[in-house]
């Protein structure tokens, strides 16, 4: 790999089984970005590692109840020594994420109130990897309570759960953007993480509303193909693993082509509602989401730690733990990724239209 990008940097080699050589890697640099999953199997000692030296930590991982264990063992300790350990920095979750915050923040500042609900519709082309399907299937069969935790990461209203913060999972026919709507595979992942993100920011008098309510869907143009989304989103691990095993689908370590990769592309509207009513409309889109983007993503939110920590410490709370990539970075990450490329625009609108 270094021969290829034409670097000198230096290769530092260590084992997970290894803790001297984990705490030898993480003193030896300010961040750690990393793209080793799943994350459930190989992540942990690489965060311990980081919070026992001090070293900021940012990566890939889609992994929820992963997440979650790390918020109960990492967080309070990475906080004490303003550590930040930031986990889902790449697709999963930066768009949502940063998409929420800045419609709130718009509807705020345009408003002066706050957010009661925020919709995301999705639109995208691409396909998952192997790693990807591979950690899917294990996360459903070692952690599927957590997975399908809406509160997961906290975030849970003071009424408790309500319908409107159930998953989303179903084929709908929304006439308010006049096209059909199903599940979005990776809503599961990244409304947990929109909710924490407005849990973290309530604790600094920040948050979103007090009854702030996030949710994703994909946006289809017929219902034929919202079934076989739907499907899809609900297939079980045994299909999954059926499938790689015949061919059908990528094992790990494999994934779309330099090619096909080229031709992808997402679109997040979000359709944000004050608590009086009125609307915002928020747009995020870019190139292929798991590869192309992702890799922006996890890179920029690694160069800004290593950039800009000190700048970072002095937003509201901000001051380490296991947290997210809104509360960790906030606009200043946005600013970053809308100059590699990738869109970020909110809007005041009268009522969400047709799309």
């Amino acid at each position: 790999v270094l021969k290829q990008i034409k670097s000198d940097a230096p290769v530092v080699v260590a084992s997970l089984t290894d803790e001297d050589s984990l705490a030898a890697m993480c003193a030896s640099t300010r961040v750690i970005l990393s793209t080793v999953g799943p994350f459930m199997k190989y992540g942990t000692p690489v965060v311990a590692a980081c919070v026992q030296q001090g070293t900021d930590y940012v990566d890939t991982t889609g992994e929820t109840p992963w997440v979650r264990r790390l918020i109960d063992r990492f967080h309070a300790p990475a906080k004490e020594n303003k550590t930040f350990i930031v986990p889902m920095c790449g697709f999963d979750s930066i768009p949502s994420d940063l998409g929420a915050y800045i419609t709130a923040e718009e509807i705020k500042k345009r408003y002066g109130c706050a957010t009661r609900k925020i919709e995301n519709f999705v639109t995208m082309t691409g396909s998952a990897s192997g790693g990807t399907l591979a950690t899917g299937i294990m996360m459903e069969r070692k952690a599927p309570k957590l997975l399908h935790d809406v509160f997961v990461l906290g975030g849970q209203r003071k009424c408790g759960v309500r319908e409107e913060d159930k998953d989303f999972n179903r084929v709908e026919f929304n006439k308010a953007v006049g096209m059909w709507t199903t599940t979005f595979g990776m809503a599961k992942l990244n409304t947990r993480v929109v909710r924490r993100s407005n849990s973290l920011l309530e604790a600094q008098g920040l948050g979103y509303g007090d009854e702030f309510n996030y949710q994703e869907k994909a946006l289809v143009p017929t219902e034929k193909i919202a079934k076989k989304v739907w499907r899809a989103a609900n297939a079980p691990p045994d299909v999954i693993e059926r499938m790689i095993t015949q061919g059908r689908l990528p094992t790990p370590g494999k994934g779309p082509s330099e090619a096909e990769r080229k031709k992808n592309w997402f679109i997040f509207t979000m359709d944000g509602i004050s608590e009086d009513g009125r609307h915002v409309r928020t747009e995020i889109k870019g190139g292929d989401a798991g590869y192309e983007e992702t890799a922006k993503m996890v890179a920029e939110s690694a160069i800004l730690l290593a950039s800009k920590k000190g700048e970072l410490l002095k937003r509201k709370g901000a001051h380490g733990g296991v947290i997210t990539p809104a509360f960790a970075f906030g606009q200043q990450l946005v600013d970053r990724l809308v100059a590699t490329g990738i869109h970020f625009q909110s809007s005041p609108t009268a009522m969400m239209s047709k799309l």
